[in-house]
């Protein structure tokens, strides 16, 4: 039987308090209340946006989401991990910080932030699950703790999954940080020779401190290299470089699986959020302000179904674009259907989907 997907078409140029409205909206006519009990504690999983980027899902847009899980008297809390690259999401000090100054709180939404990795990220639980690549996953221990869970993607392009949407904000953005590691081993990035021209950029962003200069190039030391894409991220010249076709594949049905994880002893009881605004062909955790966006704003997919929102918003995003998703973001090399088809092999979720629009 096919996942029911609940679609209402919005644009930035609504406004903050339009878009809130329509989401709520969304939530209303898809039932999603069936999911939330009294006194579950709800994390509403969002990204906050890198300190210069401003192309996220901004939190007055949450608003009416937020106000609809209060109503049924949960004790939501607003919540992102610790990511493996340096910056003010690097620990929990200075995300709390940042989401508060962007509205992420009390103060703005009537709800704290929590980090529910703990300071450093290390604060995990080893969650057992049937998958092709691993029989244990490890998670922020207060995703496994709650009971239901709100997740707000911000659609986007990637660039190492190619498609940034559910899938990826419950397995990379829930996942200790020994689960994002394991999630990054199988990306190990070279330099091109003749290429590098020694600017520096990747050095100074590393945060495994696996790459060094000499007087022709960077190298990367390989022992220590995490895979966090950071090198691939800040580099201007294009001389990084992966494996693609292999190295994408293995990343992304490790994050379907720790998506599994995220949702295993919630079932029924967790709802997902596609936002189809700003889309840009780069992920949230670029440290860019106004980045282009790939296709106009299309509006927010809901589901309680992880797989079949995704590849709606995928299917969406392809037919507003007039072409498939790795053009859109220029990257040939990638393949968004390793991610969706992995998440149906290991029971997640389903790719076929009943679309219904809401007014």
């Amino acid at each position: 039987m096919a996942a029911k997907v609940y679609f209402i078409k919005a644009s930035i140029g609504d406004g903050e308090r339009t878009i809130s409205e329509k989401a709520r909206r969304l939530f209303q006519a898809g039932g999603f209340k069936k999911c939330f009990q009294k006194n579950d504690f709800t994390a509403v999983k969002v990204h906050v946006g890198e300190q210069v980027n401003n192309t996220y899902i901004k939190a007055p847009c949450l608003q009416g989401l937020v106000e609809e899980l209060l109503k049924l008297q949960t004790k939501p809390f607003i919540t992102d991990t610790s990511t493996l690259y340096t910056g003010r999401r690097h620990n929990a000090i200075d995300h709390t910080v940042l989401a508060t100054e962007r509205g992420f709180s009390v103060a703005g939404l009537g709800i704290p932030f929590l980090a529910p990795d703990g300071l450093f990220g290390t604060a995990e639980t080893a969650v057992p699950i049937e998958g092709e690549l691993q029989q244990e996953v490890s998670l922020a221990a207060d995703i496994v703790r709650c009971q239901s869970i709100l997740s707000v993607a911000h659609f986007t392009g990637h660039v190492a999954t190619c498609a940034g949407a559910t899938l990826k904000t419950l397995g990379m953005g829930c996942s200790s940080r020994k689960g994002k590691m394991r999630q990054h081993s199988a990306l190990k990035p070279q330099v091109k020779k003749g290429k590098c021209t020694r600017c520096g950029e990747c050095y100074r962003h590393c945060p495994a401190g696996a790459i060094t200069l000499d007087q022709l190039q960077a190298h990367i030391d390989q022992d220590k290299c995490i895979g966090c894409a950071e090198c691939v991220a800040v580099c201007r010249f294009d001389a990084v470089q992966y494996d693609w076709k292999q190295e994408s594949e293995i990343l992304q049905k490790s994050i379907a699986e720790h998506a599994l994880g995220v949702v295993k002893g919630k079932e029924g009881r967790a709802a997902f959020f596609n936002f189809l605004l700003s889309m840009t062909k780069d992920c949230d955790c670029f440290d860019k302000a106004d980045m282009p966006t790939m296709v106009p704003d299309i509006g927010i997919v809901a589901s309680t179904d992880p797989v079949a929102v995704d590849k709606a918003a995928i299917d969406m995003v392809e037919t507003r674009g007039g072409r498939g998703l790795p053009e859109l973001i220029e990257n040939t090399m990638l393949d968004w259907r390793h991610q969706i088809e992995h998440a149906v092999k290991i029971g997640l979720g389903r790719a076929d989907y009943e679309w219904v629009e809401v007014s």
